[in-house]
């Protein structure tokens, strides 16, 4: 088998793969994988990132773990670099993030340095002081940034994840409207908060369902299951009764 048909084959399975991970958020997948699809066939113009993805929604609907999933079926353990972005809130606190003018890489210099492809997820994006938006602009338009240490970094072989949770009450709140109008709410917000170049430069802006009390069960059997099962593997023999 040629890499040209193994990458086909690969891909092929992803959606499957993903919809095994994540439940609740059918509406989801096929616009990630989408985006992944043309960047590991190569469609993505090459002074882009790889794909670029703006998950927004409450906590604990899957958008983490989405991009966790992404990060393990593509490139294995080990290429989803993090960074929860309320640490870097304040001013003091940018250079951490960015570096300085003494040479000091910070954060993410730090893993542009050991890295060229993979994941980048940025977490609470909307919580990161505004300096730190504008180096999205970068990342986003031309897939290359230079941080405070002066150093350039190249970003093309990554995709670029960000996550907020602005809009999230609009979602929370009891209602029987449909989920599109409360989509509509949520980016009408999510524009009130950035700047249109920023949210732009963005391949996909996708709205997370909050998850239903039958997916939150299904979930939760999920994961109790694969506690048992890696007891198991322990020599622990464990009977889950729910």
């Amino acid at each position: 088998m040629n890499p040209d048909a193994a990458l086909l084959q690969k891909l092929s399975g992803l959606e499957e793969y993903l919809s095994s991970k994540i439940r609740g958020q059918s509406h989801v997948i096929p616009r990630v994988c989408s985006v992944l699809e043309r960047g590991e066939l190569g469609l993505q113009p090459p002074d882009k990132p790889l794909g670029s993805f703006l998950f927004l929604g409450p906590t604990g609907v899957g958008k983490t773990e989405l991009t966790l999933e992404c990060s393990r079926y593509l490139f294995g353990d080990g290429a989803l670099h993090r960074f929860d972005m309320s640490e870097f809130q304040h001013l003091d606190s940018v250079k951490l993030f960015l570096g300085d003018e003494t040479g000091m890489p910070g954060r993410l210099g730090k893993v542009l340095e050991s890295h060229t492809r993979g994941i980048l997820l940025f977490d609470e994006v909307e919580k990161a002081h505004r300096l730190i938006w504008d180096l999205f602009l970068q990342m986003l338009d031309a897939a290359r940034i230079t941080l405070a240490d002066h150093r350039t970094y190249d970003l093309s072989g990554f995709y670029v994840v960000c996550t907020s949770n602005i809009g999230s009450h609009q979602l929370m709140r009891p209602t029987r409207l449909p989920f599109a109008t409360l989509e509509r709410a949520v980016l009408a917000e999510l524009h009130r908060h950035f700047r249109p170049e920023l949210i732009g430069r963005f391949d996909e802006k996708i709205v997370f369902k909050p998850l239903t009390p039958d997916t939150q069960r299904e979930i939760a059997l999920i994961v109790i299951g694969e506690e048992v099962e890696r007891y198991r593997k322990m020599g622990i023999d464990v009977t889950s009764q729910i």
